[in-house]
């Protein structure tokens, strides 16, 4: 059942274009302010963690961000990969 309901919301995600937008406010921030961890750009643009995750994955996916030298977190204080625009785009 939760995967059915999973794709259903994701079919609608995409149809509604948010996803999209989600992408361009997470670039939009990074190129001002990077590297971030997932957690410090859900925190900074309100997108809910989750969704900020994925952006970040297909993002990370087709070559736009990168995942940058470790480092602790200022929110979680865990040890986590930040990541940033890909140099030369």
């Amino acid at each position: 059942m939760n995967r059915h309901t999973s794709r259903i919301a994701y079919k609608k995600l995409i149809e509604s274009g948010k996803q999209d937008q989600q992408k361009q406010h997470i670039i939009k921030l990074l190129l001002t302010e990077s590297p971030l961890s997932r957690r410090e750009i859900s925190k900074a643009t309100n997108i809910e963690i989750g969704s900020v995750s994925g952006r970040v994955n297909e993002l990370i996916n087709i070559g736009i961000l990168e995942e940058s030298t470790m480092r602790k977190c200022m929110f979680s204080k865990k040890l986590i990969k930040p990541v940033k625009i890909v140099e030369g785009l």
